[in-house]
C-alpha cells in the first residue's frame, strides 16, 4: 500500500480579532488545545479596523514530526523521492459566514513555536502562548512580526470554490526543504488569507473552520500524507511476447523469485554482490531441454543468453529474499521455463553451475482486432478476515475472472481456475456506517497510483495498514478496474471491522 499518514504533533490559531467590548484585541490569546483551526479576515467592524493594516484576522499554525517520516525512509517503509507529500485539513462545519471563492496562502514557519493550552476561541479570555505576538512565553516573534514569522517564499495555495472542502494541498516541496536542511529547520506550516483580501482590495472573508489534532472526530484530524506507487508486477502471469504492436516498456517482462527459508524469506548465501543469473529454455510440458533461448536485455536492446538479476530494492532499501530479472523475448513457444543460478552454463542440465530454482511461465501474444468489448468482471477478495485488531497489514488477495467465462464440466474437474490479472486495479476504503472516505482510489499520475494493487501468477494484491483505522467500526472495500482506458467501478463490496488491540 503507497500510502502512509501522519497527525500533526502540534497546532494553534493566532489572531488580533477584537474582544466582545470591540475595544481592546485578543492578540494575547492562546488557542492551542482547541478541537478547531480557523482562519478569517473582517473589516471595519471598528473605526481601528478600517485601515487594511490593521484588519482583524487569524490564522493557522501546524506542524508534523518530521523524525518519524526520516525514520520510515531509513527503514524502506517509504521511498526517499518520486514520493508526493499532502497536507490534508478536513472542513469543520459551523453556523457563522463562510468564505465563497477563495484561497488560503500556505508558508513555511521561521521559528519554532509552543503550542499552548487554550480552549476560547470567542473571547479570547484564555492567554498564554503562542499568539498573535509571541512565539512562546518569553519570546516575541523575531523581529517583532506580529502574526508570526514565516517564509513570504517558500510558499503555496489552494483555491476553494466553495466554503465548504476539507484541503488537500501538495506540500511536497516542504517536506524536501526541511529533509535538505536537516530536521531542527522544521517549524510547521502557516495558513492565511492571501495579502489582496488582508489588504481590504477584497472585502471581509470570515469564516474558515478545520478540525484539529484534539478533535473527538478520529478521521478529521489534521494529516500529512506520504503517495508512493508500491505495486509489484510479476509477469509470471501475464508474460506476452514482444511484438511490433507495443512499444518497448510494454514488450519487457520481469520475473520474480522469492527464497523463503523455514517461513522468513532470506538472501541466498554466497552469491557475489547479490547477483543471481537467469536463462529461459524451451522443453516440453514439464521438463526444460536444449539450449537457452536467446533473450533482449532491458534498457539496452542486447541479445543475451543470461539475464542479470538481483535482490529487489524497493523504496531505497533490499527487500530480502526477492529478486527479479527483467528482459523481452521473441519465443512464443508453449512451454517455456526460467532458470536461475550462479556460475556457468550452457545447456539445461546446468552441470557447471548452483540452479536455485526452475519456474515455467505460459506467454500470450499481443494481438489486434476489430473490435473492442466492454469487459465485466466477477471479484472476490479471498482471504479476507471478519475483524482485525488495529495495526495488523493483511496481504489481501483477489480474484477476478470474465463475468461472461463458462467452464464445461471437463474444464471445472481437470484444472485449476486460473485468476485474471488486472493490471490496473484500485481500492477504496469507507467506513461502514456513514460511508466516509478513509482512503480514496487512488487513480491517475497526479496522486502516484498510490492504492493501485500489485500482481503476480496468483492475480492481484495489496496491503491493508489498520493503523489507521478506529476501532470498534466496520469499514468497506470497493474496487475500480481501468481496463481499455475506462475506469469503472465493480459492484462488489467487502466489510471487515477493526477491534481494539489485546490489553
Amino acid at each position: 500500500m503507497g500510502i502512509k499518514r501522519y497527525f500533526a504533533s502540534k497546532d494553534n490559531t493566532i489572531t488580533n480579532a477584537f474582544k466582545a467590548n470591540l475595544t481592546t484585541r485578543g492578540t494575547g490569546s492562546n488557542m492551542g488545545a482547541s478541537d478547531i483551526l480557523e482562519a478569517f479576515v473582517i473589516h471595519g467592524q471598528t473605526s481601528a479596523s478600517i485601515n487594511a493594516d490593521n484588519a482583524e484576522q487569524s490564522r493557522i499554525l501546524l506542524q508534523f514530526d518530521l523524525n518519524d517520516i526520516e525514520s520510515d525512509i531509513t527503514s524502506g517503509i517509504i521511498p526517499s523521492s518520486s514520493v508526493d507529500y499532502k497536507l490534508v485539513l478536513y472542513n469543520a462545519p459551523h453556523g457563522d459566514s463562510v468564505p465563497l471563492s477563495y484561497s488560503l496562502d500556505l508558508h513555511l514557519m521561521e521559528e519554532n513555536w509552543t503550542e499552548g493550552n487554550g480552549l476560547d476561541m470567542e473571547s479570547y479570555t484564555d492567554l498564554g502562548a503562542s499568539n498573535w505576538i509571541k512565539a512562546s512565553t518569553d519570546n516575541n516573534w523575531t523581529g517583532d512580526r506580529d502574526g508570526g514569522w514565516y517564509n513570504i517564499y517558500a510558499s503555496s495555495s489552494y483555491f476553494f470554490s466553495g466554503g465548504l472542502e476539507n484541503l488537500e494541498l501538495d506540500v511536497t516541496f516542504a517536506i524536501d526543504r526541511w529533509r535538505q536542511s536537516g530536521s531542527n529547520y522544521n517549524y510547521g506550516f502557516l495558513l492565511k488569507h492571501s495579502n489582496p483580501v488582508i489588504s481590504g482590495s477584497e472585502g471581509t472573508y470570515y469564516t474558515k473552520k478545520f478540525f484539529s489534532r484534539t478533535s473527538e472526530f478520529y478521521f478529521k484530524r489534521p494529516i500529512l500524507e506520504a503517495r508512493w506507487d508500491s505495486t509489484r508486477k510479476d509477469n509470471r502471469g501475464n508474460f506476452f511476447v514482444s511484438s511490433s504492436l507495443a512499444d518497448s516498456a510494454d514488450n519487457l517482462n520481469t520475473l520474480f523469485l522469492y527464497n523463503t527459508v523455514r517461513g522468513q524469506l532470506k538472501n541466498i548465501p554466497n552469491l557475489e554482490n547479490d547477483i543471481i543469473l537467469m536463462n529461459l529454455f524451451s522443453g516440453s510440458e514439464t521438463t526444460p531441454s536444449g539450449a537457452p533461448l536467446r533473450l533482449v536485455k532491458s534498457g539496452s536492446g542486447t541479445n543475451v543468453l543470461n539475464i542479470t538479476g538481483g535482490v529487489l530494492v524497493e523504496n531505497g532499501v533490499m527487500v530480502s529474499g526477492v529478486y527479479t530479472a527483467s528482459f523481452a523475448t521473441t519465443s512464443s513457444l508453449d512451454n517455456l521455463y526460467d532458470i536461475w543460478f550462479t556460475g556457468s552454463a550452457v545447456g539445461a542440465d546446468h552441470t557447471d553451475s548452483t540452479r536455485y530454482f526452475t519456474g515455467s511461465v505460459s506467454p500470450y501474444t499481443v494481438a489486434a482486432t476489430e473490435l473492442i468489448y466492454n469487459t465485466e468482471y466477477v471479484s472476490d477478495i479471498t482471504n479476507l478476515a471478519s475483524s482485525y485488531i488495529k495495526g495488523q497489514k493483511p496481504r489481501l488477495r483477489l480474484f477476478a475472472r470474465k463475468k461472461d467465462w463458462n467452464p464445461n464440466i471437463y474444464t471445472v474437474a481437470t484444472a485449476d481456475i486460473v485468476p485474471e490479472i488486472i493490471e490496473n486495479a484500485y481500492y477504496r476504503l469507507t467506513r461502514d456506517i456513514d460511508n466516509m472516505e478513509i482512503i480514496p482510489f487512488g487513480t491517475g499520475s497526479n496522486n502516484k497510483q498510490f492504492t493501485r494493487m500489485s500482481y503476480d501468477i496468483s492475480g492481484n494484491y495489496f496491503e491493508l495498514d489498520t493503523s489507521y483505522l478506529e476501532p470498534g467500526y466496520a469499514y468497506k472495500l470497493q474496487l475500480m478496474y481501468n481496463v481499455n482506458g475506462t475506469y469503472d467501478q465493480q459492484p462488489e463490496e467487502f466489510k471487515f471491522r477493526v477491534e481494539e488491540k489485546s490489553p
